[in-house]
């Protein structure tokens, strides 16, 4: 199943179910009057922007290289994901803290309160799938126990958008569920005031999660040590290399990764020799590590002290 789940496929499914969490959450706002459901409103359609700038980030970064960008577009991913990340954490849990904050205040009646727990039950499941995709993305067959290890990690940084706007959407919707049956059971108008500042909190916290991972991707982060030990393990494999003493990695990309290898070969190679083995270097690490798109090898000798 893991094999099936592709970006694309996350990325756009992520995007079909913010559109309708909007639509249905938007008619029933009106028609209850709840502002949990507002705060559904205001988080669909942060969620949407949010999901429509990493859209058009991951076409732009398909882009091949050219005069001004000889490695690409790939890092144009970081600053749409960015621009997402701070849409959701300047707006979507300010306004959602706002209104409950107002509502806590000041409450009033809800209309149509099962209506609106139907919808909340609908965005709950549509934004769960979307999430799972997204989970299933980032993990690639490895251990789910490993999830917020390879959340850090990983370079997928339009998936990790997605994988923190479809579990805020998840989470919201659970959260809009439990306040409103709360106000159902105690009669409390208070609950729905709290149940959208508690949502807002919540996307607050998973906001600042996210801008921080995807700044440290911005400024320039290397590859995991896992990656780096099989890249000089891939080069180890090539008869005739005796030792690297020294290997920088840059992720310039989704699943693109820029290496500068300095490599001590046998000192008996010719020129022709040497060229031969430095291509065989380049491809031996493309098989173990796919997302090696840009290598440089650099012959050194070790330092005599």
């Amino acid at each position: 199943m893991e094999q099936k789940v592709t970006t694309r496929k996350v990325l756009f499914t992520s995007f079909a179910v913010d559109f309708l969490d909007v639509s249905l959450s938007l008619v029933i706002a009106v028609l209850s009057g709840s502002v949990v459901m507002l705060t559904q409103v205001l988080e669909g359609v942060a969620d949407l922007a949010s999901s429509g700038f990493v859209l058009f980030g991951f076409h732009r970064a398909q882009q091949k290289e050219d005069d001004l960008h000889p490695f690409g577009y790939g890092t144009e991913i970081y600053f749409w994901s960015f621009l997402s990340a701070i849409i959701m954490f300047g707006l979507t849990s300010t306004l959602s803290f706002y209104f409950g904050f107002q509502r806590f205040i000041h409450p009033e009646t809800i209309k149509n309160l099962n209506l609106a727990l139907i919808i909340l039950v609908i965005t709950f499941f549509t934004n769960g799938y979307a999430f799972v995709l997204s989970f299933l993305r980032l993990l690639k067959k490895r251990p789910p126990k490993h999830i917020f290890r390879i959340f850090y990690r990983s370079s997928l940084a339009e998936t990790k958008t997605t994988f923190i706007l479809d579990l805020m959407g998840t989470l919201a919707s659970l959260l809009g569920i439990l306040a409103l049956m709360i106000y159902a059971i105690t009669g409390d108008l208070r609950f729905d005031g709290l149940g959208a500042m508690v949502i807002g909190i919540v996307l607050a916290i998973f906001s600042i999660f996210l801008v921080m991972g995807i700044r440290e991707l911005l400024i320039g982060k290397r590859a995991s040590p896992e990656t780096e030990l099989r890249i000089k393990e891939a080069a180890l494999d090539v008869e005739g290399v005796r030792g690297i003493l020294g290997i920088k990695t840059l992720h310039i990309g989704s699943e693109k990764l820029l290496v500068d290898l300095d490599v001590h070969m046998s000192s008996h190679l010719g020129t022709k020799e040497l060229e031969l083995m430095m291509d065989k270097i380049k491809n031996r690490i493309r098989e173990k590590v796919p997302s090696a798109r840009y290598i440089q090898v650099e012959l050194e000798t070790p330092r005599k002290d």
